[in-house]
């Protein structure tokens, strides 16, 4: 269930604890459940929708880049809003903190009075046990209903299925290829309960809860596949097909069986010249959450077409997808790829300027595996959504990326969290551990030492030391982990446990634990 944060704000507890809004709008908040943590890599913990509150013990001593480093985790996951103690460990909220909530569009609160964080989480409790017995069944299609009214996205929506279900739930097309999954660790058994989608046209997907038939999960399917409904029809994604680019868009990347010829003919239908053997480049984007995909597309196609001539746009599922002609070399492609993405973020900051200075978005272009074939472009653009996900999760949020940048996180990310956890023991545990027990940078020196090719001039100007203090912390890394760091046969393991680290907390070494 979803509260409004500004009917949590006036709960007697939060009333009591002085509350001061320092960042952000609580009007447009909803809060599904308030926590309390000192725990500084908290992001991997949280479902999204909370309230945190803190006294700021995890992050004192923390340099600006950390701290601003904790918000976008914190923001990367879904936090409503942070709820700062003052007095305590910090006297006042840290710049650095409120930047980067600003920044992100994270609520920021500063409570000037104690109060126990145990009462503040009982009272959020006792409301939202009250809004239930209130709603009675129609709790459900409500918090539904206020995720695609808020147009939060496809997979927030899935993600409140997922909270009233139970269990996990997927959205299927009509060739039962997955569309879209929910993100939040639930439960997943082999018996799920299937409910078709329903557009103008007739079925347009099936949602699939990954539980078993219950009657409150019949009654929530019947609910979310309405929901989904008006959220693939406000998005302009599945289902919903406005024109000839976005049925080509849908058809490639629902894997509908297409030949080369008929690929190019479609094209050529959109006003593309015959094919030049320069090939095709598939590509992908992903903004901000605040950002409407129905913004993207045209903002993606003018930036394209200005350094690639003909270019192909649409929405899949929750990303904004592309095809461009191909280029011959990396080397041509990231420059024109890099001019399109600054073009991008210009007018997705302002869109009434296309020139001249102003707040550009953030976005991350990826460029998925370049293909001679057409009849392979459906595939390809499969590739580059899936590159996404491991991009994020290594902390690039904005830029430019081809598949060559990828191919380490990309191939960890076949073997999942499980094996990412093994490999980050096995390689750099020991100094995870350290550095998480005394503050130390000895994960961040290692990371910048293989970044800067085992260059230690280069590495102590960009950790900021002096050469002796490197030395130092080589010499700390190599006893802990009982390897030599400048012997070859031991630099691609490590390479992968730092990695491997990334994937799994989202956490990037460059931040580290130091203080």
């Amino acid at each position: 269930m979803l509260i409004p944060l500004s009917e949590v704000l006036a709960l007697p507890s939060f009333r009591a604890a002085g509350v001061q809004v320092l960042a952000g709008a609580p009007d447009l908040v909803m809060v599904r459940w308030v926590h309390s943590s000192e725990v500084f890599e908290m992001g991997g913990l949280l479902a999204g929708g909370e309230v945190l509150l803190t006294t700021g013990l995890g992050l004192h001593g923390r340099t600006p880049e950390h701290l601003g480093a904790y918000v976008e985790q914190l923001a990367d996951a879904g936090l409503s809003a942070l709820a700062l103690e003052l007095g305590r460990t910090f006297f006042e909220v840290p710049g650095p903190i409120l930047e980067a909530a600003e920044r992100r569009g994270l609520v920021v609160l500063g409570l000037t009075q104690v109060v126990p964080f145990e009462r503040m989480v009982e009272d959020f409790h006792e409301l939202v046990v009250r809004r239930r017995a209130h709603a009675g069944g129609g709790a459900a299609w409500g918090d539904l209903a206020q995720v695609v009214i808020d147009g939060r996205g496809l997979r927030a929506l899935l993600d409140e299925v997922s909270r009233a279900a139970g269990c996990e739930v997927e959205l299927r097309d009509r060739d039962d290829q997955l569309v879209e999954r929910s993100s939040i660790a639930s439960v997943a058994e082999e018996a799920r309960l299937a409910e078709p989608v329903r557009g103008p046209a007739g079925v347009v997907a099936t949602l699939h809860l990954l539980g078993g038939p219950t009657r409150q999960r019949r009654r929530v399917a019947g609910q979310a596949a309405v929901a989904v409904a008006l959220e693939l029809g406000r998005a302009g994604s599945l289902g919903q097909r406005p024109g000839p680019s976005q049925s080509l868009v849908s058809d490639l990347c629902a894997a509908t069986p297409m030949s080369g010829t008929e690929v190019t003919d479609r094209l050529a239908d959109l006003g593309w010249p015959a094919p030049d053997g320069r090939g095709w480049q598939p590509l992908t984007v992903a903004v901000e959450p605040g950002t409407a995909l129905t913004d993207v597309v045209p903002a993606l196609e003018h930036a394209l077409r200005q350094v690639a001539g003909p270019v192909l746009v649409g929405i899949a599922g929750s990303r904004v997808v592309a095809v461009v002609r191909g280029w011959p070399r990396p080397g041509p492609a990231r420059a024109a790829l890099a001019e399109a993405h600054e073009t991008l973020g210009r007018r997705l900051g302002s869109p009434a300027a296309d020139t001249g200075p102003g707040s550009a978005a953030a976005a991350l272009l990826v460029a998925g595996p370049q293909v001679a074939d057409p009849a392979e472009l459906g595939p390809a653009l499969g590739t580059a959504r899936e590159l996404l996900e491991p991009a994020r999760r290594t902390g690039r949020r904005d830029g430019v990326l081809l598949a060559r940048d990828l191919a380490g996180p990309h191939l960890l990310a076949a073997v999942g969290p499980a094996a990412w956890a093994r490999m980050a023991e096995e390689q750099v545990g020991a100094l995870i551990a350290h550095d998480s027990r005394h503050r130390t940078e000895l994960l961040r020196t290692l990371d910048t030492y293989l970044t800067h090719g085992l260059s230690k001039s280069a590495t102590a100007a960009a950790l900021g030391i002096r050469r002796q203090s490197l030395y130092d912390r080589l010499e700390r890394v190599e006893r802990l982990l009982g390897v030599e760091v400048d012997d070859a046969d031991q630099q691609l393991g490590l390479r992968l446990g730092v990695l491997a680290w990334r994937l799994r907390t989202g956490i990037d070494p460059m931040v580290g634990f130091g203080g």
